[in-house]
């Protein structure tokens, strides 16, 4: 059977919660699930996809550690003392090792590598709410099975110039795995994001930070950079929902790594997360202490200073690129006698092009008051256009009869 991108999947499931009973879009979602593994668990080393992932590492240059012992997926134990801790490890989670090539600052003084892990979730989107109304972009260091179950944030993650990243598909710590399942976990997250976005990640945050040098090579190896984050700049807020930490707690906590900003030398990375109702609740207050102290926050790519904040961004800029001027609106078109008008000038730390998805899809909206374009509503704005309604509507129904013949499709499979 032939793979079915989960771009088509969004679009298709979005109409079928219409048109289809409940039980009959369970259904049909179970199918559309059935080419990635399965949620929340180590996925199979024996898939024909993960042998040909596992066949393109140079396994010569991938240092023989040993597994670190861990109730998988939970985070290793530590050996009692640093002795227990090989010296060619370079053990981030329990010897503080850091990498020459690990990310856990931002060079410049005062930038803010803002991240968050674990989502997309439900709760995502009242986060997105809060860093559009605050003009920031952000890193998502999205899980492989999160995005399974919530494409459609994801889609508006970038679609709001946010940067994703990879964090593994079930949220595994690394060190504990074999080599064959650390491939397996990198590659499915960055096959389920590259089909709903046709973006290829390039950054990855290892779930609890859990990294050493064997891990570190393998993922070199698929075209990662690790990141990390500054030490003592955890928000902690992942310990919310357990009740070992309050949200008074929190702010405290960030307020004192505030207090720290004139000491450092260069920026911070934070790490908080998505998932949660309880974790979401406290960023938009942290965001708001850290800008209120001079912090600027940004995405991990503009942290480092990455022009090309993917592993395929030349490519979907070269496309952009490739736009004719035949699709400029006329009033931007230069003419002979109308050169085209100066640029200008860039505002202090603009934000970065993100490369837009190879095939794009508008995320579809709840029905609501009248959509609004500039203060219009659609229908006068499509007015002002020239298009004729009637136009617009046999446009949408043809839209809604091939997503039929779509969805109908894809039910015979």
């Amino acid at each position: 059977m032939r793979p079915v991108p989960i771009v088509s999947m969004t679009l298709v499931m979005a109409i079928a919660s219409i048109l289809m009973p409940g039980s009959a879009v369970a259904e049909m979602s179970k199918k559309l699930q059935a080419q990635y593994p399965a949620k929340d668990v180590l996925p199979d080393t024996n898939h024909p996809l993960v042998k040909k992932w596992i066949a393109e590492i140079d396994w010569s240059k991938v240092p023989k550690l040993p597994l670190a012992k861990a109730d998988i997926p939970n985070c290793p134990d530590c050996p009692a003392g640093k002795k227990g801790v090989p010296k060619d490890a370079c053990w981030w989670t329990c010897d503080g090792c850091v990498a020459e090539d690990d990310i856990e600052v931002c060079p410049r003084d005062k930038a803010w590598g803002l991240t968050y892990d674990d989502g997309p979730s439900e709760e995502t989107p009242r986060l997105l709410r809060k860093l559009h109304q605050a003009n920031v972009t952000s890193t998502f260091f999205v899980v492989g099975s999160r995005v399974l179950e919530y494409p459609e944030t994801l889609l508006q993650e970038v679609k709001e110039g946010h940067h994703i990243g990879l964090h593994t598909w079930s949220h595994a710590g690394m060190t504990s795995l074999t080599n064959e399942q650390i491939v397996a976990e990198i590659k499915w997250a960055e096959k389920v994001v590259f089909d709903v976005t046709g973006l290829k990640t390039k950054y990855w945050r290892p779930p609890y930070g859990d990294v050493d040098n064997r891990v570190r090579e393998i993922v070199r190896q698929m075209g990662y950079k690790t990141v990390i984050w500054t030490k003592e700049w955890d928000s902690n807020d992942w310990q919310i929902p357990d009740k070992t930490i309050t949200n008074k707690e929190v702010f405290r906590n960030f307020k004192w790594a505030l207090s720290t900003v004139p000491k450092l030398k260069g920026g911070v990375i934070t790490l908080e997360h998505d998932l949660y109702t309880q974790t979401v609740n406290v960023a938009g207050p942290l965001l708001d202490m850290g800008m209120k102290k001079g912090l600027e926050p940004m995405d991990i790519a503009r942290c480092v200073n990455d022009p090309e904040p993917y592993q395929n961004s030349a490519l979907t800029q070269k496309e952009a690129d490739k736009k004719p001027a035949a699709d400029m609106p006329a009033a931007d078109k230069p003419t002979a006698d109308k050169p085209a008008a100066d640029k200008p000038a860039a505002a202090p730390a603009a934000k970065p092009v993100t490369p837009q998805p190879q095939t794009p899809l508008e995320t579809p909206k709840a029905a609501s008051a009248p959509e609004t374009v500039s203060g219009k509503t659609v229908d006068s704005a499509i007015a002002a256009k020239g298009v004729k309604k009637s136009d617009a509507t046999q446009l949408a129904w043809s839209a809604t009869c091939l997503a039929i013949v779509a969805m109908s499709a894809l039910l015979s499979l």
